[in-house]
């Protein structure tokens, strides 16, 4: 058996074209278990898909999202022996995938529903602890930069991207929503064990980036300030520290 079997064959299972590999499929009952076998591994894929992005299957329907679904095999295959992380570019997909080109806001929906899932799986590492700020100078609270829990997701969006996905991943009957172009911005983590999110104003979007991004609190204030001069950055801080949203300091 050459060495490029194996790759060959899976190009023939992503593309249906058995030519690489009919060498070896000499019989009638093997080109049907070929079939076959390539029938399971595309349903396996849509499936794993639909469990990651309910909200994105629910808005577009079924037969829509099976050929996405398949189509994103094609492009993008498994890298990874577990599958419970596939489809991280799945939104970025969605942005050039024609069918869904009318649908503006989908790519945005896609990417709350992968926020929720990469919350699900973060790992369990501290949050920032009340302890750890008893401990520190009062001058020095300002130049502390926590970073945030990698259960969190920050999303940003040109369309009403969260009360679409929220209606649809969470409502019995989705909402009516006006779709109208607007900047929205929203946040998901784990807190407890239990999947959280909630709508953000542009000054806390831009005060949660700027600590995403390994900034301080004086400069994450300052952020939020530039977008709303009334903006409470002590309540977000002291909100975001009781919801293990931020990240645990260094010792």
């Amino acid at each position: 058996m050459p060495d490029h079997f194996h790759s060959d064959f899976a190009a023939a299972i992503s593309s249906g074209d058995v030519s690489p590999v009919e060498a070896w499929l000499t019989t009638p009952s093997a080109l049907r278990r070929m079939a076959v076998y390539r029938n399971n591994v595309v349903h396996g894929v849509i499936e794993v898909l639909r469990a990651a992005y309910p909200a994105v299957e629910r808005l577009v329907g079924a037969d829509f999202f099976a050929p996405m679904a398949k189509a994103y095999w094609q492009a993008f295959p498994p890298t990874q022996p577990s599958m419970s992380l596939y489809g991280e570019s799945f939104a970025d997909f969605i942005v050039g995938y024609g069918p869904a080109a009318d649908l503006v806001y989908l790519a945005d929906v896609a990417r709350l529903d992968r926020a929720w899932l990469e919350a699900h799986h973060a790992p369990d590492t501290p949050a920032l602890d009340p302890d750890q700020l008893a401990r520190l100078a009062p001058d020095a609270l300002p130049q502390l930069a926590p970073g945030l829990h990698p259960s969190v997701s920050l999303c940003a969006s040109n369309w009403p991207a969260y009360e679409i996905w929220r209606s649809n991943r969470d409502d019995a009957e989705p909402a009516r929503i006006v779709l109208t172009r607007r900047a929205s911005f929203a946040l998901v983590w784990r807190h407890h064990g239990t999947i959280h999110h909630r709508t953000l104003t542009p000054a806390d979007h831009a005060f949660l980036a700027a600590l995403a991004l390994g900034g301080d609190l004086q400069g994450a204030a300052g952020a939020a300030i530039a977008i709303d001069p009334t903006h409470d950055a002590a309540a977000l801080f002291g909100g975001a520290l009781a919801r293990s949203i931020l990240g645990a300091a260094g010792p």
